[in-house]
């Protein structure tokens, strides 16, 4: 067993760390389908020596040694990172984020990729979110806090149709109503305790990640998402149906566009206050006739963005997220990205948003080997010798190819491989972008 790497310390000069060149004990917390990607883009790098997921799913199995964990409760994180030595703790969904686990494992001398409490309520306050962009004149959409009926009936009145209803606490990316109906505005509304009321942006959506570390950022790929349920985009809002990168359509340099009027300014301001960002920080965005404009900011890997994102990414995974956590982007190289594209497709359970069904036995056919595509297990579990579903999104199929429409011929191959009662997933994921449609 290799020499354990030195621990950072949760405040001081970073260390700088030759990527490729350390070996890294490795934890990621969480279970789902981002989880998985994540995983694999860390099975991949040589730097790291082992592989730990808290609490994991059964498709992680065959690359980390999985544990349990309560992941909103910032001691047991902790007690399992010492249990496994961890020397990096990579933190996927937002909620354990938004509790302080992050700052738990900075506490006890771990280095973690994921934001501090204060800077997590980024997402876990659309209202502190709209703080910030407007403190860092970030360009966004007009908004209004409501706390009660008759604030919530004034904003929407305000503003008209289409209606833009978010919940301002966590809400697993479905606390977000866009309808033309006031009364369907209002329940949702009503269903909150806090909401921003925003004016609508036009165009299409776009999202981007990047890299933080407290000072400076590095831009990862844009991917497009889609997040109504069914094809056409109809339906109600989803955590995500799907997504592809690259976006073939997206103006040229929007990456750095958006790290100069976005990202950077963002970082900027959180630092102003005191409390630098570092970790994932998710830009969602509208490509508005008026220019480019945040929809929302996340504290996070966005799911299932991430799985195609991180298909792409051909730089190593456990170097960058830790200069990230050590503060210290400046040790990593410019980014590199495979060519071509990449696709994936969420394989969704009967019921789901609203009530999805659970424990049914899940069949994968074998695929054929000249299907550029794999399976990432989102909600599924195993009961006895079966894998079964367990969540609303089950699987992730991605596929990757010389270009979108080859990544998508192997992604909903990919999809079709897999049986269970109920199951299904919408058929026009980058269709129009690909040209297939």
């Amino acid at each position: 067993m290799p020499p354990r790497a030195t621990r950072y310390p949760a405040s001081g000069p970073a260390i700088r760390k030759t990527v490729g060149s350390w070996n890294v004990r490795v934890l990621v917390i969480g279970g789902g389908g981002r989880e998985h990607a994540i995983v694999r883009g860390l099975a991949a790098d040589p730097s790291v020596s082992q592989l730990h997921a808290a609490p994991g799913n059964p498709g992680m199995s065959g690359l980390a040694q999985l544990h349990a964990v309560s992941a909103n409760d910032p001691r047991d994180v902790v007690r399992v990172a010492e249990h496994v030595a961890a020397d990096l703790v990579v933190v996927g969904p937002e909620a354990p984020l938004v509790a302080g686990v992050a700052d738990a494992l900075r506490a006890a001398g771990i280095a973690a990729f994921g934001p501090d409490a204060a800077t997590a309520r980024i997402e876990g306050s659309k209202a502190f979110a709209k703080e910030v962009m407007a403190a860092a004149g970030i360009p966004t959409a007009q908004a209004r806090v409501a706390t009660t009926e008759a604030e919530a009936a004034d904003a929407l009145k305000a503003f008209g149709a289409p209606f833009v209803v978010k919940d301002d606490a966590l809400a697993a990316g479905k606390g977000v109503v866009v309808t033309d109906d006031f009364s369907a505005a209002m329940a949702h509304a009503a269903s909150c305790q806090r909401v921003v009321i925003e004016e609508y942006l036009d165009g299409p959506e776009v999202s981007l990640f990047a890299v933080a570390d407290g000072r400076t950022a590095v831009p990862l790929l844009p991917a497009q998402d889609f997040k109504r349920a069914h094809d056409g985009d109809r339906g109600p809002n989803t955590g995500g149906m799907g997504a592809y990168a690259p976006l073939p359509w997206a103006p040229s340099g929007l990456a750095e566009q958006v790290l100069a009027t976005v990202i950077q300014p963002a970082l900027d301001e959180l630092a102003r206050r005191g409390t630098p960002y570092r970790g994932l920080l998710y830009a969602g965005l509208a490509l508005t006739s008026k220019g480019v404009k945040v929809i929302e900011f996340n504290a996070r890997f966005g799911d299932p963005e991430t799985q195609v994102v991180l298909d792409r990414l051909a730089t190593p995974l456990a170097g960058l997220l830790n200069a990230s956590a050590v503060g210290d982007l400046g040790a990593v190289p410019a980014l590199a990205w495979h060519p071509g594209a990449a696709v994936t497709v969420v394989i969704a359970a009967g019921g789901y948003p609203e009530a999805p069904a659970k424990g049914d036995v899940i069949t994968i056919k074998d695929l054929a080997t000249s299907t550029r595509g794999y399976l990432l297990h989102a909600g599924t579990a195993v009961r006895g010798a079966e894998l079964v579903t367990a969540g609303g999104r089950v699987l992730n199929a991605v596929g990757s190819g010389q270009d979108l429409a080859s990544a998508r011929a192997a992604a909903y191959a990919v999809a079709e491989s897999v049986e269970f009662r109920g199951a299904w997933y919408r058929r026009d994921i980058a269709e129009r972008a690909s040209g297939d449609a």
